[in-house]
């Protein structure tokens, strides 16, 4: 048996580029519960001219810090706010930090703007060891299995219908980045002061469906929002996260990029979908990825739902027939008589409507909106595309 290749001779190479952390998935187990501080880091509580009560005690949060040998503004966020991420808008607060990496020993380190009030939660505590007076700190505890989606998400159409616009800043850039200020305009909804957005821009529509459940989205960054003036529509953020350069125009709404495990539920009825969207930078992805269906609340669909992913036909003959689309097929001299024997005509590909219904993966469901559903791949035999057919089984 010989085999033939049409000229000219071109390669195709099926590859998915690495993309860093567009996904990421709590695989280990927490760390323990409580984490003690290095010793380096050991915070010196400082009540300002406030007179508030130390955080460690479960009172307010001091209005100023004073700065201890050791301690960063990672540090700081971290003991005072339960994020360390939360540094950028503690700089933000102290113009006369030049470097966020460069504080010294008796430094006054502003936490809260004047008149602001923030409680906190008694999760921490102060102990005495030998080497000195040391904090220990509830560890931020994330379920096996969570997932964090950090280039691209999921918007519903409501989402971004109620979205804001950054309108202006009050710095002089024209590129905005982490720690600045900016104005955004939300015509169509009131935030709450403390409310964390995320700043998005449009990547891609679904497809493989007829209904407009909503967008993937590229993610630019982060905002929480200082205050909001009702009369004019206009929210004061501070940018604390920027993953890429930010103009002014860009979109803002809340947009879920979170997902924790749920546990498996009955299904209470039957269902088709359709994979309509991947809220990452590939166009294809198999287990432990989340993918977007076309059905949601209004369908019935809920938290922990499974679904199976399924396929008909033979997908060899699928791909041959892009050879009357000019794809380059491999063809074979099945007799040895040395000429090309081709492949069977594209109508007798029609013939793969008939064939069973294929199980070729399962999902569950993780995020529901009133119109679509951001699902878990727990188990996929073969890639996923968009349009690819789910079914919800009653009972199951």
């Amino acid at each position: 048996m010989r085999f033939f290749w049409r000229w000219p001779w071109v390669a195709t190479v099926l590859a998915v580029p690495a993309i860093a952390n567009a996904q990421v998935t709590v695989n280990d187990e927490a760390t323990p519960a409580a984490v003690v501080a290095r010793p380096r880091t050991t915070i010196t509580l400082s009540s300002g001219t406030t007179g508030t009560t130390p955080r460690s005690s479960g009172g307010l949060v001091p209005e100023f810090h004073t700065v201890n040998t050791g301690d960063t503004l990672w540090d700081i966020s971290g003991y005072y706010f339960e994020n360390p991420w939360y540094w950028p808008r503690v700089w933000a607060r102290n113009p006369q930090i030049t470097n966020p990496h460069w504080i010294f020993p008796g430094d006054q380190v502003r936490l809260l703007l004047p008149g602001e009030v923030s409680v906190a939660t008694p999760t921490t505590s102060m102990v005495q060891t030998p080497g000195g007076l040391r904090v220990t700190r509830q560890a931020a505890r994330y379920p096996r299995g969570t997932v964090f989606l950090r280039e691209s998400a999921w918007a519903t159409t409501e989402e971004i219908n109620t979205s804001g616009s950054i309108v202006g800043a009050p710095e002089d850039n024209m590129l905005l980045s982490e720690g600045d200020q900016a104005y955004v305009e939300f015509p169509r909804r009131a935030p709450n002061v403390g409310e964390t957005y995320t700043i998005y821009s449009s990547a891609q529509a679904t497809r493989g469906s007829d209904r407009d459940a909503g967008r993937v989205v590229r993610i630019l960054g982060t905002v929480v929002v200082d205050s909001w003036d009702a009369r004019r529509h206009i929210a004061t953020v501070r940018i604390t996260e920027s993953l890429e350069p930010i103009e002014r125009g860009e979109r803002v709404a809340v947009i879920q990029r979170q997902f924790l495990p749920v546990p498996p539920v009955p299904n209470d009825r039957d269902l088709t979908a359709h994979v309509v969207a991947t809220p990452t930078p590939r166009e294809i992805v198999g287990s432990n990825f989340v993918v977007i269906i076309d059905r949601g609340s209004q369908d019935g669909v809920r938290l922990g739902n499974r679904l199976f992913l399924t396929q008909r036909g033979d997908p060899w003959r699928r791909s041959v027939e892009g050879y009357s689309r000019g794809i380059r097929i491999q063809e074979i001299d099945r007799d040895g008589d040395g000429h090309v024997d081709h492949a069977p005509d594209a109508e007798s590909f029609r013939a793969g409507e008939e064939l069973p219904v294929e199980v070729a993966g399962e999902l569950i469901v993780v995020a529901v909106h009133p119109r679509s559903a951001a699902c878990l791949v727990s188990l996929s035999s073969r890639e996923i595309e968009n349009g690819a057919p789910v079914v919800m089984r009653r009972g199951y």
